[in-house]
């Protein structure tokens, strides 16, 4: 009695279950599969009892109710062709013309399968669907819209710290109303994300060409690909470094020599080479460090840096310069320079002095240093030799240092050492001194008081102020006053090596990446708290990648470069300083062999916080482009945190629709990043309402017609009367609407017509050749089918009670507000706990309510539905339609139905006497009566009869049996019919569920028994949840 289809031959419940009755195999395939012919390749194999059945035996197969019909999927068929079977088998619609647009609807002959899933995209989330439907929304949904281009993520470049996504979404088919639309982001109100959130709405075939979310930017999936989702690491391109470790280093002009001189190579017994580090060769970038003296005092709010040593710098007021003091780096802008102005000469006087009493003895104090403090004008100023000065002038530059701030200068004087006033006019008075280095100023030097002069000016010493920025930015200030240390230069300390000899480089200054043409060089000094660093840069990229498809060409590219740890370097303190990052952007079009176009970069920051920069580069003319990345200094250097990612790659394509024509867009911009979870920028809903051209938005009658009207069907092919009238007396009344988002073309116009009619208890059927819906519930019946009308006998097949069957039912769906799935529990209240529960999703209804009556409906048909009845007529049968509730009678004793033709009648104003047929059975418990008239039509109620004699009765007179409209006398109308039964038991009532029809000229009727209990509790509210 039962046709079982299986997934597979593994041990296993079946996908579904069918009742039969007596058929062949071929009748039920041709029935149940559209498509299915005898001679086709079939993918699947049937077993009947046991034993194997092979498809020529399918048209002679004669299935019984008691056949045992197994169905499996065989390997040779394809996973389209078994996907097809199985999900036509299990959802298969058996009336005839449901080859047009047969009905559906739960009239019973429920097996023990599935209930009918909801396809709800669990994944929920914003996705392109290139090629697929564009979404058909009815009523009120909440819609992940898909893309219509991908999305875009930009950093900000007022703020890197803060990413945005831009998307350009379709919304669905037609247009939509937002009114009190519920707009979010994950699960994020966009509301509370206030200037985190942008959107505009356009309408369809509304001009979208000046909103730039609707620009089509490809995104390369080499560069944006990666399982962590920061993107490439771009540690691999940086550049290493090379610390030169020398005893001293002298620096002249273009010159920069080391002395005792050691590779940075964790080898210590090479000193003896001698010699530069591999790195440091001609083009090489190098960073130098050359601290000097300077006098610091304070001036309007800025500390002002005073020395003559400034002409190495080449100041110019906003030049961006590194400041490095107390192993803390500033990035700073000169603010104001005042350069250096030579002494006018006064009247008279002389210059104090020192004079050494012998020339030097050495000029190498790296072993030995001496340190002497030398007195002027109340004013001590320490003087230390610690490194090996070469020559007397290099000695004689490191005494001048020590005395910067003072006037007073050393000298060579006949290759003896003379400390004295640099120029007139003279001070006056004595220099005074501790103990001076016999070895630099002989045992007895002599000292020498020096006369004031009249007149003249003093020199006035180069001097700069600093400023955060730029030059008008905030001052810098807060440096110590007096004789500092340190090292200021150019941004970056960044330099060239042009030549390279043994431990001596010749270098230009190089700014923003290129030669600078107007530095001029050192002033000649040596030091030992120098700083000189080179990049062991071996030319690596990343890349290079396509910015798009070969086919296409872009007009502009973008690069987005993230630090997820932030930039920011580390003093030895533990305190934030600046932290530079470069970097190196080439691109040239592809397979042209042309060379590489070059953009470079740095950013300056101090931030800890995960940030990133977006970098577009438009092109002179639109072309196919390849594109490679690299970083240009170390990264990781200095205790810094700086670990820098390529995140994305993409090209702005030119073909770009100017508007959409039927379809409503939605462009948004997001800020993502710290406002919102991982990938909740890909989870944009909306809560709209769709608006039909007709009108009725949400409403049953509304959808139907919109679906009618876009499959071309006009007002003449729709039921109007029927579906009006059912949304004015049902519909409406109680709240029955229609919210369903149709988003796969596993749909067909059929299978929405069937959910638009469910969501209100209601089925779609064709109805004198219109589309047209009745529903279902408690109905007069509409015609007797009897034994007079038949060919063959009725069939009664009968579902015993089992295990197997469901005494429960779990309905699944969308609370409107959370817009959550949720269970309504359908019980009876015998049976509070059941024993077998069916999960039926129900995506068309947003109450618990609606659900709950069309949970129930399923359940009281499981618990009492269990007889189907079968009959062939002849033209009879297309007498009904699906959904009518007819009478079927076939006569047997038991049965207590007397069916009969009426082949006379008389009538009065009191009673209507009929003769009959048929002998009737009068011991029937209160026998009762129906009639049908020759047109069809049935008597409204159950009629109460009085026997005359065996073949006579009478009946109550009433206007609404119209004895007089019949013919009685004409062969070619066919005479009045009369079903006579018991009270009690009363005639078997079915609903037609399918009327098949033969080659002659008969048809199947299938009717599974009619109960009004079905329909109990088509009025109810749900009661909660069982405890």
């Amino acid at each position: 009695m039962t046709i079982r289809i299986y997934p597979s031959r593994l041990p296993g419940e079946p996908l579904e279950t069918h009742e039969h009755g007596n058929i062949t195999l071929h009748q039920w395939m041709v029935r149940n599969v559209p498509g299915y012919s005898q001679d086709r390749s079939h993918p699947v194999a049937v077993e009947l009892n046991g034993r194997t059945l092979p498809p020529d035996e399918w048209p002679l197969c004669q299935l019984s109710p008691d056949s045992d019909v197994r169905i499996y999927p065989v390997p040779y068929g394809t996973g389209l062709e078994i996907a097809v079977w199985v999900s036509v088998a299990i959802s298969a619609a058996s009336a005839a013309y449901s080859l047009f647009f047969g009905p559906k609807v739960d009239l019973g002959g429920y097996s023990s399968g599935s209930g009918r899933s909801l396809e709800l995209n669990p994944a929920k989330a914003n996705t392109a669907k290139l090629g697929d439907p564009i979404r058909e929304v009815f009523g009120r949904c909440r819609i992940y819209p898909d893309y219509l281009v991908q999305p875009v993520t930009r950093f900000d470049p007022d703020d890197p710290t803060r990413m945005t996504v831009e998307m350009f979404l379709c919304v669905g088919q037609g247009r939509f109303s937002f009114t009190g639309g519920d707009k979010r982001i994950g699960e994020t109100p966009a509301a509370s994300l206030g200037d985190g959130f942008s959107d505009k709405v356009y309408q369809p075939g509304e001009d979208v060409s000046s909103d730039p979310r609707s620009e089509n930017w490809f995104n390369s999936t080499e560069v944006g690909g990666t399982s962590s989702g920061t993107g490439l690491d771009m540690a691999q391109t940086s550049p290493d470094s090379d610390d030169i470790i020398a005893d001293s280093m002298t620096v002249s002009g273009a010159s920069v020599t080391f002395t005792g001189l050691d590779t940075d190579d964790g080898d210590d017994d090479d000193e003896d080479d001698n010699s530069l580090p591999d790195s440091w060769i001609t083009g090489a970038i190098v960073e130098i460090k050359a601290p000097t003296n300077y006098l610091i005092s304070t001036s309007s709010g800025y500390s002002v840096f005073a020395s003559s040593l400034l002409t190495e710098l080449a100041p110019v007021a906003g030049m961006p310069v590194t400041l490095s003091f107390n192993s803390v780096d500033y990035d700073l802008v000169i603010a104001s320079y005042t350069p250096g102005q030579d002494a006018v000469p006064g009247e008279g006087g002389s210059a104090a002095k020192i004079q050494a009493s012998a020339a030097p003895v050495t000029y190498d104090f790296s072993n030995s240093s001496s340190t002497f403090m030398i007195t002027w004008q109340g004013t001590t100023y320490t003087v230390s030799l610690v490194a090996n000065y070469i020559s007397m002038s290099g000695l004689l530059a490191a005494i001048t240092e020590g005395l910067t701030g003072s006037g007073l200068v050393a000298r060579d004087n006949g290759g003896t050492v003379l400390i004295t006033e640099a120029a007139s006019p003279f001070v006056g008075g004595a220099i005074t001194s501790s103990s001076l280095p016999a070895a630099v100023f002989g045992d007895a030097p002599v000292y020498t008081s020096g006369t004031a002069s009249t007149g003249g000016s003093p020199a006035v010493t180069a001097n700069v102020t600093l400023a955060y920025n730029s030059t008008t930015g905030t001052a810098f200030s807060g440096m110590p006053e007096g004789v500092q240390r340190l090292s200021l230069a150019h941004r970056g300390n960044e330099y060239q090596i042009v030549s390279a000899d043994g431990t001596t480089a010749t270098v230009v200054r190089l700014v923003n990446g290129s030669v600078d043409e107007s530095w001029p060089g050192f002033t000649a000094r040596t030091m030992i708290d120098y700083e000189a660093t080179g990049l062991n840069d071996t030319l690596s990229w990343l890349g290079p990648f396509l910015v798009c498809p070969e086919n296409e060409t872009v007009d502009m590219f973008e690069v987005n470069f993230s630090f997820p740890n932030g930039i920011c370097g580390f003093d030895s303190k533990g305190k934030k300083r600046l932290r530079h990052v470069e970097w190196e952007i080439q691109y040239r079009v592809y397979g042209s062999g042309s060379g590489w176009v070059s953009h470079q970069g740095e950013y300056a920051l101090k931030n800890i916080n995960g940030l990133g920069f977006t970098e577009r580069i438009t092109l002179s003319s639109p072309g196919l482009v390849e594109v490679r990345c690299r970083r240009r200094n170390e990264q990781g250097s200095n205790n810094s945190r700086d670990n820098m990612y390529w995140q994305a790659l993409r090209g702005r394509l030119l073909a770009r629709p100017v508007s959409y024509s039927g379809v409503t867009t939605w462009a948004i911009t997001v800020e993502t990043g710290g406002k919102l979870a991982a990938q909740s920028d890909r989870r944009v809903s909306v809560v709209a309402t769709r608006e039909y051209e007709g009108g009725g938005n949400r409403t049953i009658s509304g959808a139907f017609r919109h679906v009618a009207n876009s499959l071309g069907f006009n007002a003449n092919q729709l039921d109007t009367s029927a579906i009006n009238a059912l949304e004015t007396a049902w519909w409406t009344p109680r709240g029955e609407y229609f919210d369903y988002e149709a988003s796969s073309d596993s749909a067909s116009a059929k299978d929405i017509f069937d959910k638009i009619t469910e969501a209100g208890m209601s089925y779609f059927l064709l109805s004198d050749g219109l589309l047209s819906a009745g529903r279902e519930g408690i109905k007069t019946w509409t015609g007797i089918i009897t034994p007079q009308d038949t060919v063959e006998e009725m069939q009664t097949s009968f579902r015993a009670p089992s295990d197997d069957d469901y005494d429960g039912v779990d309905v699944t769906y969308i609370n409107p507000v959370t817009w959550a799935e949720e269970i309504v529990q359908c019980r009876t209240a015998d049976n509070p706990v059941p024993r077998k529960v069916e999960s039926y999703s129900l995506g068309i209804v947003m109450t618990a309510d609606r659900a709950y009556r069309i949970g129930m409906r399923r359940l009281m048909k499981y618990l009492h539905q269990r007889r189907t009845y079968e009959c062939t007529t002849e033209l009879l049968g297309w007498c009904y339609q699906f959904g009518d509730h007819i009478i079927l009678s076939d006569d047997i004793p038991t049965g207590k139905t007397i069916s009969c033709l009426i082949e006379g009648v008389t009538f009065d104003d009191e009673v209507i006497t009929l003769t009959v047929t048929e002998l009737l059975d009068w011991s029937y418990a209160n026998p009762r009566c129906w009639i049908q008239f020759q047109g069809g039509r049935p008597s409204t109620r159950l009629l109460t009869p009085t026997r005359v004699d065996d073949f006579t009765l009478t009946i109550p007179y009433n206007d609404d049996l119209h004895p007089e409209d019949w013919i009685m006398d004409d062969p070619d109308v066919e005479l009045p019919r009369l079903l006579f039964c018991d009270s009690e038991k009363g005639a078997r009532h079915g609903i037609v569920q399918e009327i098949v029809p033969s080659d002659d000229c008969t048809c199947q009727v299938t009717a599974p028994e009619y109960k009004e209990i079905f329909y109990a509790y088509d009025d109810a509210t749900y009661p909660g949840d069982v405890a």
